[in-house]
């Protein structure tokens, strides 16, 4: 039998010992061993590194490996790699847990009460089970439609400055901000979902079902559990259509994984399952609750249907993590078709789309653009 090490599935191997890791099944140090042992100098340890990484769940790994008692598996030098990772996210998520207060006091004095969304939401009410686990890259905030042009005002007086984007014009933000000071920039949005989605789950909906919280006197609210579940499904797999490109976003499934169970009878899995499938997207709720009980052991409170679709979906991103060019080009490929159908799905677009192509002199300007852009 070949070594562990050099087989040719090592990145995928690395990504599922990750996920054993991470998941709350019960293990022992046997469980954890893998050939070559504890040489710091050891591929396979390397790789796990790498793929946590990339992941944005080196600190996640730390955390649970010191949980089980099973840091003494792991190669020194990648036990104290893990753990500085670990130290470092606890700090900067201090910080932005203090940024989060502030931008609610901020727009607490305009009469807004935020809503934050996914790793500030967890951040804020402990979903997790150590803070520090949670990689961020942002704060992302709902506020009330009526009110975006107020807080942008409001947080430029603040000393914010709008980040240099170039959103779609029905793009689901209302702008991006930093400041000098800032650990991480803030999304301000009034729809969750993607313009093609948000019959799915709109912003008026996350705020007339939000859950209230007060700390300091300093009012903010979160999404009810149902509605954390929607927004964590409909970002990964409709926004970011991880299951069409073949992205196994570990980070968002982990949080999945613990929101199914922190908050697992307050839950309405029959309204998640209805409303995923009168919009037509049931393929994207299925794969993304097969995902997280294949790679975590999720069992959530709805049926589970994994058809062939959605099994074969699930079987082509597990082999695409061994071929990242591959994937790359996949996502080249894909992405080009999901553009073109997020851009068809507005009515006026299709019908003018459809009257330019029976008009010549369309046909001709644009014949005309082509030729002198190849000279």
């Amino acid at each position: 039998m070949r070594p562990f090490q050099k087989t040719r599935k090592i990145r995928t191997n690395a990504f599922l010992f990750i996920c054993k890791i991470l998941s709350r099944a019960d293990l022992t140090r046997s469980d954890l061993q893998i050939p070559g042992g504890k040489d710091d100098g050891n591929p396979f340890w390397a790789e796990v590194v790498n793929v946590s990484m990339d992941q944005l769940m080196a600190p996640a790994v730390a955390h649970r490996l010191h949980q089980r008692t099973l840091t003494g598996q792991a190669p020194p030098l990648i036990q104290r790699y893990l753990d500085a990772m670990l130290r470092l996210n606890r700090s900067r998520n201090e910080r932005l847990q203090h940024e989060a207060m502030e931008i609610a006091a901020i727009l607490n004095e305009i009469d807004v009460v935020p809503v934050f969304l996914k790793g500030a939401a967890g951040l804020l009410t402990g979903l997790h089970d150590d803070p520090a686990v949670r990689v961020m890259s942002d704060l992302d905030v709902v506020v009330p439609a009526e009110f975006s042009n107020r807080c942008r005002k409001h947080l430029v007086a603040r000393g914010y400055e709008r980040a240099p984007t170039l959103p779609h014009p029905r793009q689901k933000g209302i702008d991006t901000y930093v400041r000098a000071s800032s650990t991480a920039p803030i999304d301000l949005h009034h729809e969750v979902m993607e313009y093609r989605y948000q019959n799915l789950l709109s912003g008026s909906e996350i705020i007339g079902e939000s859950v209230a919280h007060s700390r300091d006197g300093i009012r903010f609210a979160i999404p009810s559990p149902t509605h954390q579940i929607i927004i964590n499904i409909g970002q990964s797999q409709l926004n970011d259509h991880a299951y069409w490109y073949g992205n196994l976003a570990l980070r968002t499934i982990y949080d999945f994984a613990c929101q199914t169970r922190v908050m697992h009878d307050q839950i309405d899995w029959q309204m998640i399952e209805t409303r995923f499938a009168q919009m037509r997207f049931k393929t994207a709720l299925n794969f993304h609750c097969h995902a997280a009980r294949r790679m975590l052991g999720v069992e959530t409170g709805g049926p589970v249907k994994p058809g062939l679709l959605v099994r074969f979906l699930y079987w082509r991103a597990l082999f695409l993590i061994d071929y990242p060019a591959l994937q790359r080009a996949n996502y080249r490929i894909v992405r080009v078709f999901m553009l073109l159908r997020q851009e068809l799905s507005s009515r006026e677009t299709l019908v003018r789309l459809l009257r330019n192509m029976g008009d010549a002199d369309w046909w001709h300007r644009h014949l005309e653009i082509f030729r002198k852009g190849i000279r």
